[in-house]
């Protein structure tokens, strides 16, 4: 409370701690009685005084006022008499206002939990919640339900329970219930069971519930070898025990297989030993259990008796008929050699050879070759050696069928030469006839010099005599046709100018003109008659 003393002087300020004036004193000024219907001003040391008339307030049932004169405190209880409804309004009964009607009936509805009826007196339909103890079942299965009766489900048990390890020395707290699904704590500690296999110590796991597991150890046991076994620890391994049971029919369902522990002997040994392979190619490691010779798929390789092939069998045992034999010869279990020989042949013959596979050179080729000749008209038949033995120019005439060169010259003549190679010589030697321009000389003469163009004939005075004449008669000649053909033009001229005549229909006279000729009309039919008479002749 502010607590400052105010204007007045008199009392103290009793608003709540605040900023600023506390303002004037709430008894100063002008002040209502207590039932507020009369006003008067005095000091504010002074209380208001009654006023004498009716207080008229409002009671507390809110429906009548109060009869007494003004007055200060409370107002009494109302005491009239009223017709009053109970509260389930069921029933109604004269009683004084300020008491509650409550009759007898029992509530017979379903209260929240919908398992218990209210059975309260007088219900106004607003039920209580339900009192009673819920007392089902909890999910721990070991404990009930403590709560007042609800609906739905209970809420978990509160209770916990202790979850041990196997040693005991790991605890945890779980709720009740929870004990069953939860996995036991871990532990730390280490498991001090003994071994079970055939070691003196077991490898350390920590504590755990069931078996232990299977030992991861190396067997170290002794092999008929003389090694020891590298594998892991064998004496307790898991096998599925078979069991031979005939099903009764085929609604038997088939049972799971059962699996045993039991000792397995110990694997082979797998240790690697190096082996040399049966035809000495290469050492190889193996296993020791199958350390034994063997083949490596490879060819033998070693040299035959031709002294050309090597042993194509696989890898195979060779026995040395002499200690001192080298490693790479062939021994009587290799292959015998049945190929054919297959040396190189000497350039140009294409025969093989008669003989097997062998060593050293192979004999002399004596078969007969079928060739054409130079000239290819004739088939020869040539010993293969005395053909691939001999040189350029013995087998020139070696190849010749030695009769006349059927090719043609480049003149058009027949070569002259033997059956030869390569191209023919062009000195043709073959007498031709040579003329003159105007066909009457003629010489004979050699076609090489024709060729060449070392000779010509040209024509005499006789020669160019005749070309003259007949030039000058083949100008008259053409002269000839030029008029005649002058004379069939004007025939044809004169025909058709009376046929136009005989045509004209209008009988009008018309003036005959003589129209003079220019001297080319006149005389150009004399003229290209000869003109077209010598081009005639030239073509």
């Amino acid at each position: 409370v502010c607590g400052k003393r105010l204007p007045c002087g008199n009392h103290t300020c009793e608003k709540v701690c605040h900023a600023g004036p506390c303002g004037d004193c709430p008894r100063s000024g002008k002040r209502s009685c207590p039932c507020e219907k009369s006003k008067f001003t005095l000091p504010c040391t002074e209380d208001v005084p009654t006023c004498g008339d009716s207080c008229d307030k409002v009671l507390e049932c809110g429906i009548h006022k109060c009869s007494q004169r003004c007055h200060r405190g409370p107002c009494e209880i109302c005491r009239q008499e009223v017709e009053k409804q109970c509260r389930c309004g069921k029933h109604t009964r004269r009683m004084p206002c300020h008491k509650a009607y409550l009759c007898e009936t029992k509530c017979t509805k379903m209260r929240d939990c919908q398992k218990h009826q209210c059975r309260r007196k007088c219900c106004p339909g607003n039920c209580p919640p339900c009192d009673q103890v819920c007392g089902r079942t909890l999910g721990c299965r070991n404990h009930k339900c403590p709560s007042g009766c609800h609906r739905g489900s209970c809420n978990p048990c509160p209770e916990t329970v202790d979850v041990k390890c196997n040693c005991g020395k790991t605890v945890i707290k779980v709720p009740c219930g929870r004990e069953r699904t939860i996995k036991p704590p871990k532990c730390r500690q280490l498991c001090s069971r003994p071994p079970t296999c055939h070691h003196s110590t077991q490898e350390k796991h920590y504590c755990h519930f069931g078996r232990c597991p299977p030992c991861r150890q190396s067997c170290q046991k002794t092999l008929t070898c003389g090694h020891l076994c590298p594998v892991s620890c064998h004496d307790e391994a898991l096998v599925k025990q078979t069991v031979l049971h005939q099903s009764a029919g085929p609604w038997e369902q088939p049972s799971e297989p059962a699996f045993i522990r039991t000792a397995l002997p110990c694997p082979p040994c797998e240790v690697p030993v190096p082996v040399e392979c049966l035809g000495q190619h290469e050492i190889s490691p193996l296993p020791c259990h199958s350390a034994n010779p063997y083949s490596c798929k490879r060819s033998c390789g070693r040299l035959l008796d031709c002294q050309n092939h090597t042993c194509m069998k696989e890898c195979h045992h060779v026995t040395k008929l002499n200690s001192s034999a080298d490693g790479k010869k062939a021994g009587p279990e290799c292959l015998q050699c049945e190929e054919e020989c297959t040396k190189p042949r000497p350039s140009g013959c294409p025969h093989r050879c008669v003989l097997p596979c062998h060593p050293g050179d192979c004999p002399s080729c004596l078969q007969m070759l079928k060739i054409k000749c130079h000239c290819k008209l004739s088939t020869l038949y040539i010993e293969c050696l005395k053909l691939t033995c001999a040189g350029l120019k013995e087998k020139e005439p070696l190849i010749s069928c030695k009769n006349q060169c059927p090719k043609e010259l480049p003149c058009g003549h027949r070569c002259k030469e033997v059956c030869h190679s390569g191209s023919c010589p062009l000195n043709c030697s073959q007498k031709v006839k040579l003329r003159c321009l105007c066909k009457r000389l003629k010489k004979e003469i050699q076609c090489s010099k024709i060729q060449e163009g070392q000779v010509s004939l040209e024509c005499d005075a006789l020669c160019k005599e005749m070309k003259r004449k007949a030039s000058e008669i083949k100008e008259a000649e053409a002269k000839a046709a030029i008029e005649e053909e002058k004379r069939r033009q004007q025939a044809e001229l004169e025909a058709f100018e009376n046929r136009l005549k005989g045509r004209r229909k209008n009988k009008r006279r018309k003036d005959e003109v003589e129209v003079e000729q220019s001297s080319w009309q006149k005389y150009k039919n004399l003229i290209m008659l000869p003109v077209f008479g010598v081009a005639v002749v030239m073509v």
